[in-house]
């Protein structure tokens, strides 16, 4: 019962294998019923047909309508039923090869309908390590005995393009390892390593087959009649070309990109007879623009012909450029060598990247950005536009975002006393009110303290007489108390090394009164009456920039200004300012605390009279006294998170 699943999961794999191979026959199918329709174009116009009966029938009906030849095999014997109407025959000969397992053959103006014979397809018993990037069209490739059909179709799952095998080479075994390199350089490597050439045709499709072998007069193949317009051809496999240029050495060697990997050491030899050198070695095709006699000296290994060029004229004022494996060599002003190139970045934002690049480094190369798409395009000889873009990639990082959460405490503690006796005459007489709990702030009226006069001298105590009626006295005796603490959790995100800043403040209005006089003889008076602003701000910034061991550094600066003391007429708000400057380095998601941001105020006045306000006892009946006292502290807690 268990092996049950197993079997169902690979009969399902076989028939999506069976239906891939199916798609791509169709493919090649189409493409030669399109050449075909080149010589013939009979086959490219509309036709009606129906018919109910044998393919045979079928077929002699198709050549009267169409004009074209069309033979079947004797042995196919099946009945159909179609009915086309407005139809290519190209598309109908498609159809009936799809739902009736055909096949097509074709001999000049010829087609033969044959019946279609399915080759047995491998079963695949390994995942196959293949990975391409979209953004920069690098394939890379890591190939042990695996089936070219399973290859081609991972290829053309990853890469969207379409890739087809002919018959002679499906089923073929490859191996071998190419690095992260462009699209088209991959496949043509994995090609060269397992003797097989890759083919573009006309129709954008990259054909598969087996190198073809090389015959007397004709030692390249047919690879020879492509580099024909070229006007230099490499070596053939295995001959021994060594230059005879003073001070050059240059060998083959095994490398991981397969066996065409070069050794060069040179030693103030001509570079234009290094580069004709190592292109007899590998055998690429070259044209050289400008004959560079510039020595040079360097000693290079394990580079394929490409690498080499880069390295060589790095620095020089040479440049190359590689258009369909033809290396165009020149100077790099000349304006065929130069191209363009989009960049699109993978992690970080294109703004104001371009000003990071070094001078010395885009020399010759025109950068320019694209925000709709987050790249850069490049624009200028192949050499320094790889440098550039090499340069582009390494600084394509992930930049990481720092979370930032603070919490705030302002904590403000005040204590105010007042008491003391106050006694005068006013114009009009004073009634007796106040409070007497839980402050004591009472006046006593004329007649009060008549009757408390009164009252003593009746008793034998004191006689004081009597006082005015417009006369009063305040008994004072007040303690107040504040606590105010204030919080607040304000979170804030930023960029690596971007600043980040928060304010909160309060404003105050005062009012400013100003006269001029206009005039001389009679002079007239204007009064301007404006309220004016005050901002009282508690502000903090923070610049985090994160380490590789997860540390952060933030430099913090804070600000906070408060309003204070009693406001007077006509006069701005008074003020207190604090204001600190912070460099801390923390783990990530650590929590620190900022303090010293602390201020304290004692005030004490007085009035009285002289010296017995001074008495120690009797002074509190002689004099009137006022002592305050506040505290303020803000404490600032600081917790960095970085997200990647």
């Amino acid at each position: 019962m268990r092996q049950y699943p197993l079997i169902l999961l690979l009969l399902c794999y076989s028939l999506s294998l069976v239906a891939q191979a199916n798609n791509d026959r169709f493919i090649q199918l189409k493409m030669d019923l399109e050449d075909y329709a080149i010589e013939n174009p009979k086959i490219e116009k509309l036709i009606d047909i129906s018919i109910t009966g044998t393919l045979k029938e079928f077929a002699l009906a198709f050549s009267r309508e169409t004009k074209v030849n069309l033979t079947i095999d004797p042995t196919i014997d099946k009945q159909i039923v179609t009915n086309f109407s407005d139809t290519k025959p190209k598309d109908i000969l498609l159809h009936l090869c799809r739902f009736y397992e055909l096949d097509l053959t074709f001999s000049g103006s010829i087609i033969g309908l044959v019946p279609f014979d399915a080759p047995e397809q491998p079963f695949l018993s390994k995942e196959i390590k293949i990975t391409f990037n979209s953004y920069n069209n690098k394939l890379e490739l890591d190939l042990k005995e695996d089936t070219l059909d399973f290859v081609v179709k991972k290829i053309s799952e990853l890469t969207e393009k379409n890739i087809i095998t002919t018959p002679a080479s499906s089923g073929i075994k490859v191996s071998g390892f190419v690095g992260s390199t462009d699209f088209e350089n991959a496949l043509e490597q994995m090609a060269k390593r397992n003797n097989l050439s890759v083919q573009q045709n006309n129709k954008g499709y990259y054909v598969i087959d087996k190198a073809t072998k090389a015959v007397p007069g004709n030692p390249q193949g047919n690879a020879s009649k492509a580099n024909n317009r070229k006007n230099t051809r490499g070596a053939k496999k295995g001959t021994a070309i060594q230059p005879a240029v003073a001070g050059l050495d240059i060998s083959l060697i095994e490398g991981v990109q397969g066996p065409k990997q070069l050794k060069i050491t040179a030693e103030s030899a001509p570079l234009s007879a290094v580069i004709k050198a190592a292109a007899e070695k590998v055998g690429a095709s070259y044209f050289l623009m400008t004959e560079a006699a510039d020595p040079v000296s360097f000693q290079m290994e394990g580079v394929n012909f490409e690498e080499f060029l880069s390295k060589a004229l790095l620095g020089s004022p040479y440049a190359f450029k590689n258009d369909n494996n033809l290396y165009l060599i020149g100077n790099n002003t000349e304006g065929s060598l130069k191209e363009s190139k989009v960049i699109q970045l993978q992690h970080r934002s294109v703004s104001e990247l371009a000003q990071y690049i070094p001078t010395e480094m885009s020399k010759g190369v025109q950068v320019m950005e694209f925000i709709q798409l987050n790249a850069l395009i490049l624009s200028g000889a192949s050499g320094p536009m790889q440098e550039v873009e090499s340069f582009i990639r390494e600084i394509d990082k992930s930049v990481p975002v720092v979370m930032i959460e603070l919490l705030i405490i302002d904590v403000q503690d005040t204590k105010e006393f007042r008491a003391g006796v106050e006694a005068g005459v006013t114009t009009e007489p004073v009634p007796s009110g106040g409070s007497l709990f839980p402050s004591v702030d009472f006046t006593f009226s004329s007649s009060a303290i008549n009757d408390l006069l009164s009252t003593l001298a009746g008793n034998g105590i004191v006689n004081l007489g009597q006082v005015k009626p417009n006369f009063y006295a305040t008994l004072q005796a007040v303690e107040d108390n504040g606590f105010a603490k204030v919080r607040s959790k304000p979170r804030l995100s930023t960029l690596n090394g971007v600043e980040a800043s928060l304010s909160l403040g309060e404003t105050r209005y005062y009012l400013n009164e100003r006269t001029t006089l206009q005039g001389n003889q009679n002079p007239i008076s204007l009064q301007d009456r404006r309220y004016e602003a005050v901002n009282a701000d508690f502000s903090i910034r923070i610049v985090p920039v994160v380490s590789g061991d997860e540390y952060v550094t933030l430099e913090i600066e804070v600000n906070q200004s408060d309003f204070i003391g009693q406001v007077q007429n006509n006069a701005p708000p008074p003020q207190v300012n604090r204001t600190f400057n912070s460099n801390i380095r923390i783990l990530n998601q650590e929590m620190i605390v900022l303090g010293g941001l602390e201020s304290k105020s004692v005030e004490e006045s007085g009035t009285g009279v002289p010296f017995l306000s001074r008495i120690p006892i009797i002074k509190w009946f002689f004099s009137k006294r006022r002592r305050a006292r506040s505290k303020s502290k803000l404490l600032v807690f600081v917790r960095p998170s970085i997200i990647y």
